[in-house]
């Protein structure tokens, strides 16, 4: 008889991350049995496992892995190749691993750390794969394009922190790339619909948003969503170059030439196999800005505080 998933103890990784923490909230609601995984977990929270994934399993970490028999990987990827290993003990048969669609969209980055990290998400894929197909186990690899949602990423709060500090933001000409950020509920029902569903067995899927904008359309839409009229400051690329060389000289600045240039990029992404294969049909951006965009706190409630 076909294992069900109420059967399946499910090991997340990145259980504090911005999938990660929506995904562990959903299944601890629905009753499943899950452990997370945290480098700073509460050894008396029996659902949570303290795990550095930087480092070898120890043999009490093994021990709680040995009933797990699923693995939502939401960490990032490349921290998962050494540690397969480690799950070995396990009764390991299905893995579902983010990745990103950054393994496509910097391939030809001419910036040495986005240079490395397409090679990192592109080596860790492959072993991942070499690994699962060499042991028989199913694998699917979900690389989403900009995630958002309950202001616990890096991409759209980036951008919000921004406005609410300066009141404007500042774009590279016309910024007319297109985008589609997606909301990690979208990700997190796209990873338990696909669970049990053989056919996404060996792919791998693009998860990009259920709107395609503008990159300067997606920054009035945050402003508007921090409650600011928009207020765009459009710059010459070499203008801006020449300002991003000056700031990174007298500090830390968060954005890089190749980020610039990428304004007027599209970054968009076929969702289509995904909608053929298991009814993917994400949101359009930014429904819930008071949810999406919160300063004040984490919206989802988690028992690991």
């Amino acid at each position: 008889m076909a294992q069900g998933l109420d059967d399946f103890v499910i090991l997340i990784t990145g259980a504090q991350g911005v999938v990660g923490q929506p995904l562990a909230e959903r299944l601890k609601s629905e009753g499943k049995r899950c452990l997370m995984v945290s480098r700073s977990a509460n050894h008396k929270q029996a659902s949570w496992l303290r795990w550095d994934l930087n480092e070898p399993a120890d043999q009490v970490v093994r021990t709680q892995l040995a009933e797990v028999s699923t693995l939502i990987h939401c960490a990032p990827i490349w921290l998962l190749p050494p540690r397969l290993a480690d799950l070995s003990s396990a009764r390991l048969t299905r893995l579902v691993v983010f990745s990103s669609t950054s393994v496509l969209s910097k391939q030809g980055s001419a910036n040495t750390q986005e240079q490395v990290l397409v090679q990192k998400l592109a080596d860790a894929e492959a072993a991942i794969q070499t690994h699962c197909d060499l042991h028989k186990l199913h694998l699917t690899i979900l690389r989403p394009s900009m995630i958002y949602g309950y202001g616990l990423d890096q991409n759209v709060m980036h951008i919000a922190r921004f406005i609410r500090k300066y009141r404007f933001m500042p774009l590279v000409g016309a910024a007319n790339g297109g985008r589609q950020p997606v909301h990690a509920e979208d990700l997190v029902s796209a990873a338990l619909r696909i669970l049990q569903d053989a056919n996404t067995y060996s792919k791998t899927y693009s998860l990009a948003g259920g709107e395609v904008l503008t990159y300067r359309a997606m920054v009035e839409r945050i402003c508007r969503g921090v409650g600011q009229s928009p207020r765009i400051l459009s710059i010459p690329l070499g203008v801006f170059r020449t300002l991003l060389m000056l700031a990174s000289k007298i500090g830390r600045f968060d954005y890089t030439p190749e980020m610039a240039n990428r304004m007027s990029q599209d970054l968009c992404y076929d969702i289509s196999p995904a909608q053929s294969d298991f009814g993917y049909s994400p949101q359009a951006f930014l429904l819930n800005p008071q949810r999406d965009l919160s300063i004040t706190g984490n919206p989802l409630q988690s028992d690991q505080g």
